[in-house]
């Protein structure tokens, strides 16, 4: 019995510490995908700019309180689109493959006044 739970208990270990780190990067997924939906709508508005989209985001990753490592936001900006990238690293319990990097993308379309009879 005693060989048996030395053998086991390690392994069971293991999966509970892969749950939890699978936890971890879902959770970071998470907030990236938030930061970047939150900086398409600050720069989707008519004033909107690449700088209000980038402000945001990482005004909402930095209120994430350190959970995300090393965030890079990309936001682009024209006449039609917003669009903006956030990628981050995962809390590490473990070096699991896959489950360290994140990233996560949101576009939406801008905001802008039109004529009776313009294009959409």
């Amino acid at each position: 019995m005693a060989v048996e739970t030395a053998v086991l208990a390690p392994l069971a270990l293991i999966l509970l510490v892969t749950v939890v780190q699978a936890g971890l990067w879902w959770h970071t997924r998470t907030l990236c995908h938030t930061a970047a939906h939150q900086g398409v709508q600050a720069a989707r508005t008519v004033t909107g700019t690449a700088a209000d989209a980038h402000t945001t985001a990482r005004s909402f990753l930095d209120r994430a309180s350190g959970l995300v490592g090393a965030p890079e936001i990309t936001a682009h900006v024209d006449g039609r689109s917003v669009r903006v990238r956030v990628a981050a690293t995962a809390p590490q319990i473990l070096p699991i493959p896959g489950l360290g990097e994140v990233e996560q993308e949101a576009a939406g379309s801008k905001e802008r006044f039109t004529l009776p009879g313009d294009l959409p």
